[in-house]
């Protein structure tokens, strides 16, 4: 099998389709409704940097990003946001493909770090990260609270 993560071009017609396809299949085992118009919507955001996992030319997973900054470091802080690998090809190490090749990206344009949230019951997810190096920066990091409000709910 040959694989390859690639960086979505927002220009780019298939990566947009493949996107779409994936997010098809994502929104069938999500806990939450997903929009219907979300990969339309995420190419409208200037902030906004995908990567799409293919394996023998086939899209087999996506990361949805964000672009972020650090004031403190004055460098590019990049935030994961959604991680998903088909069904099709889950169990079998490309999770860890699909994050290697985005942290590839970013150490060739010099980000700073890699920020994500999973769900504390998502062990799978927690080991996969683990073993890609993250760690939960609450942990790292004493004393320094990340908070949340929601402004509609």
């Amino acid at each position: 099998m040959e694989s390859m993560v690639i960086c979505i071009e927002d220009n780019n017609p298939k990566h947009k389709d493949d996107l779409q396809h994936l997010y098809l299949e994502y929104s069938e085992i999500s806990e939450t409704k997903i929009d219907v118009n979300i990969v339309d919507r995420l190419f409208e955001l200037p902030y906004f940097t995908g990567f799409i996992l293919y394996i023998d030319d086939k899209p087999a997973g996506f990361a949805v990003c964000y672009d972020g900054f650090s004031t403190h470091r004055c460098k590019h802080v990049l935030n994961i946001h959604d991680v998903m690998i088909s069904r099709l090809f889950q169990g079998s190490g490309h999770g860890k493909e699909l994050l290697c090749g985005v942290m590839d990206f970013c150490r060739k344009h010099d980000y700073l770090k890699i920020t994500l949230e999973v769900d504390d019951d998502n062990i799978a997810a927690q080991k996969l990260y683990h073993s890609c190096g993250f760690e939960d920066y609450q942990v790292v990091l004493k004393g320094l609270l990340h908070w949340q409000k929601y402004l509609h709910e």
